[in-house]
């Protein structure tokens, strides 16, 4: 054991992130009866007034729009705070390099706008080269993870419906929504061509879940949900572990590095006050680092001791590279037969209410493994630019105009295909 100051708090576990993993482990650890502090780079979240999920456009001082620069990267309807690109933040690319690092500066993290598809991994995903004879299987398998697939589901509330799909594994799910006009016309066209298309598996509440409510379909899930009806650390993790009284949140801490003792044990995270932009330390036995991908390799190569020169966790010399990310591609239809439609509420959760998994494992295909193909349409609320393409396409004004826009208005079906 390292020696500390007797009147300096020593916590038995600092975590450096409140996303997905930073607040799980919080619940864990907490509940279990340890001392966490959590280092998060951003403020706190009060959904009451950062959400805005039930804002209209006419209340946004530029409609929804935004008006451009580094933090205005989805317009003004985003739910706090995702960003391409942030300001005091510089990164660099190699030449020729299109990557784009999507960064969240708040409680919770991206966990309070990711889409809520919550697809577990399979079988083949863990032993890729015994599939495929490409890269290389994981030393653990789907069935010792499984376990905790099933725990994490039941706790958090994930609707989907068990399907029996190869390489896609059912889990503990609620009932899934009803599928939709657009959802309906698309799977009638899958049974057709012999295409698996079924309820897709989100964190979203159908069922009221550990005094949670279930989602009330305002289908504005990316803004927010004050109601915590879809899955976020800051909604569903972050307050059970901090009502244990046992988790310290400092917020505006930009964790720079761990400090690493004489006997190569962590015993402390520097990190930077982003209010003072002073250096402060706390001290802990133990170090979880979920600051995401690209944060985690920051810390642990900026970890650097006389016992490990290149950084934390970094004998192999593999951390901060190899970086890769989801690929997939995307298109849009416009289908006639839904012009003129009834006028009718477009209700659903804020997202997919079906999708088609990959179900070609085993096959033999034009490329390796595949993807599955998320979709969706319709009625959706009309936001800035939403009939620009009516505009460059019609010519007149006035009443022909919003004729046009009428004919149009839900008629198109997008389609992204997902890794």
């Amino acid at each position: 054991m390292f020696q500390v100051n007797p009147r300096r708090t020593v916590y038995d576990v600092c975590i450096i992130g409140s996303g997905a993993g930073g607040g799980t482990a919080a619940k864990v650890l907490t509940e279990g009866g340890l001392s966490v502090v959590m280092l998060e780079a951003g403020p706190r979240l009060n959904p009451d007034t950062d959400f805005k999920e039930h804002v209209w456009p006419y209340q946004l001082p530029h409609r929804g729009a935004g008006v451009g620069g580094l933090n205005q990267n989805f317009g003004e309807f985003l739910a706090p705070n995702g960003f391409w690109d942030i300001e005091g933040e510089p990164y660099t690319t190699a030449p020729g390099s299109a990557f784009r690092w999507f960064r969240s500066r708040i409680e919770g993290g991206r966990t309070n706008h990711w889409g809520r598809i919550a697809l577990r991994f399979g079988p083949a995903d863990f032993l890729p080269h015994s599939t495929d004879g490409v890269g290389d299987d994981w030393p653990i398998t789907y069935e010792e993870l499984a376990p905790y697939y099933d725990k994490v589901e039941a706790y958090i509330g994930v609707f989907g419906s068990k399907e029996n799909v190869p390489n896609a594994p059912d889990g503990i799910f609620q009932p899934p929504p009803k599928p939709r006009c657009t959802e309906t016309l698309v799977k009638k066209a899958c049974d057709k061509l012999h295409i698996t298309c079924i309820p897709s598996r989100m964190a979203i509440l159908t069922k009221a879940l550990n005094e949670r409510d279930a989602c009330h379909y305002c289908a504005q899930c990316g803004r927010g949900c004050r109601t915590a009806s879809n899955f976020s650390s800051s909604q569903v993790m972050i307050p059970p572990a901090a009502a244990t009284g046992r988790l310290t949140m400092i917020p505006n801490a930009m964790a720079r590095e761990i400090i690493i003792n004489d006997q190569g044990k962590a015993e402390a995270v520097s990190y930077i006050d982003k209010t003072t932009r002073g250096e402060q330390k706390v001290y802990a036995r133990s170090v979880v680092v979920a600051g995401s991908a690209c944060e985690s390799a920051r810390i642990l190569l900026n970890s650097k001791s006389q016992r490990f020169p290149n950084g934390a966790a970094n004998s192999s010399g593999a951390v901060g590279r190899y970086l890769t990310d989801s690929v997939g591609s995307d298109l849009a239809g416009y289908f006639p037969q839904l012009e003129n439609f009834p006028v009718h509420n477009h209700d659903g959760v804020g997202g997919m209410h079906m999708y088609m998994p990959w179900w070609r494992f085993g096959k033999k295909n034009e490329f390796l493994r595949g993807y599955h193909i998320e979709f969706g349409g319709g009625r959706d609320m009309p936001g800035v630019g939403s009939f620009q393409y009516v505009c460059d396409e019609h010519e007149g004004y006035g009443a022909s105009l919003k004729q046009a826009c009428r004919k149009s208005y839900g008629c198109f079906i997008g389609f992204s295909g997902r890794g």
